[in-house]
């Protein structure tokens, strides 16, 4: 993680995490083409700050940010089998909302990443307030981070992202 990580899915889209400091990660999606998304992880996992790009730039509105109600250095960790609930306040253009949310913190198993194996541990992220909004991520504890693995909007079919390439990202 010194230089930072890239993962690479089917579709040759991108995320990247470099360390910010003793409790962050900083992420990017890209596309490939001219739109992504860049976000601030705390503890590798729980989103703090994520805004959307389109050619580089920052898209006016799309800035949200998460507070939880602990210092950064006290965030949990995810522990195979354990589970965090927190009220999160986020702000973002429409204003400022105190919402729920339970990480489900799976058992440690293994992933495999273009020939790269790693000790992962399933998360499952349930947004109570958004309708029930799901999330499932794939956390590498050796690197420090999270990536999504699915989206699940209620009523609607799942999404899935599949990684087959991971490498270190060069200076």
């Amino acid at each position: 993680m010194d230089t930072g990580v890239r993962l690479t899915d089917l579709d040759s889209i991108t995320e990247t995490y470099t360390r910010d400091g003793t409790n962050f990660i900083r992420g990017a999606w890209d596309d490939g083409e001219d739109y992504g998304t860049r976000f601030l992880l705390l503890k590798g996992l729980y989103v703090v700050e994520q805004f959307d790009t389109e050619d580089g730039d920052v898209v006016s509105g799309s800035r949200s940010t998460h507070a939880y109600p602990l210092r950064p250095a006290d965030a949990p960790i995810p522990v195979a089998n354990g589970r965090w609930d927190t009220e999160v306040i986020t702000l973002d253009s429409e204003g400022t909302v105190t919402t729920r949310e339970s990480h489900i913190f799976g058992p440690s198993t293994q992933v495999t990443i273009g020939g790269c194996s790693y000790e992962m541990m399933p998360v499952i992220g349930i947004y109570h307030d958004d309708d029930g909004y799901e999330e499932t991520l794939h956390y590498l504890p050796e690197l420090g981070f999270a990536y999504l693995v699915e989206t699940h909007a209620k009523n609607e079919k799942a999404e899935r992202y599949t990684y087959i390439r991971i490498e270190a990202v060069e200076k």
